[in-house]
């Protein structure tokens, strides 16, 4: 008899939004979700800081509607999760001050089998040990345990050139990728986190980890 996973919830934190399954309508949504977040009165306010800062070279407007930034934002993590092709994928995303438009961090769940957690980790390191484009900066092995079960996994910081930064400069990105296996059973929970910038999160492995302290894994008994 093998337990295999049937299910999961994941009990999100303040600030983190669930992508609904099965959108029909994704930018309908995206913009109901961003004009539910962002606050009465962000766009004129950001209008008027814009204009209290004088343009360089004749250059730039007001930088726009945070509402119509934040609901672009949305819509592209909403159309990630259909444009994987990847079955039973939660995708979730972050967003800690709408007024500005953005959305913070992108979080996805997807269930594995047949793999332990030795193998999960062997794997990473040996990704990021060849992987040079784009080039790990850092990598970092994390291990805890939660309710649901051990974590394997690492926290990486991922360099991604960017030529409007100029020659060879290149913009971090930080990222926490996990496994999570319930006792008894072949099967794992996949979980990775990716921040806009690094200075999202003050201790990013450890605030990831304490999020899975809202998981529940439901297990079912098969032959």
């Amino acid at each position: 008899m093998t337990r295999r996973v049937a299910g999961y919830e994941l009990g999100l934190d303040e600030g983190w939004v669930l992508v609904p399954d099965g959108l029909e309508d994704v930018d309908a949504w995206a913009r109901e979700v961003a004009v539910a977040l962002v606050p009465p009165g962000a766009a004129q306010a950001e209008a008027e800081a814009e204009r209290a800062v004088p343009a360089l070279d004749g250059a730039g407007d007001a930088a726009g509607d945070p509402v119509e930034s934040l609901a672009g934002r949305i819509a592209d993590v909403a159309r990630s999760a259909s444009d994987s092709g990847i079955d039973a994928l939660a995708v979730a995303f972050l967003v800690r001050r709408p007024a500005l438009g953005d959305v913070d961090a992108m979080l996805t769940v997807v269930a594995q089998s047949g793999l332990t957690a030795e193998e999960f980790a062997a794997d990473l390191e040996r990704l990021v040990a060849a992987s040079d484009d784009p080039p790990h900066v850092y990598a970092q092995a994390i291990d805890a345990t939660v309710a649901a079960g051990e974590v394997r996994g690492a926290h990486l910081m991922i360099g991604h050139l960017d030529p409007d930064l100029g020659d060879g400069v290149a913009h971090l990105e930080e990222r926490v990728a996990l496994g999570v296996f319930p006792p008894g059973s072949p099967d794992m929970l996949e979980v990775t986190v990716i921040s806009n910038g690094v200075s999202v999160f003050d201790d990013m492995p450890q605030e990831v980890v304490d999020l899975l302290g809202g998981l529940t894994v439901e297990l079912e008994t098969k032959a």
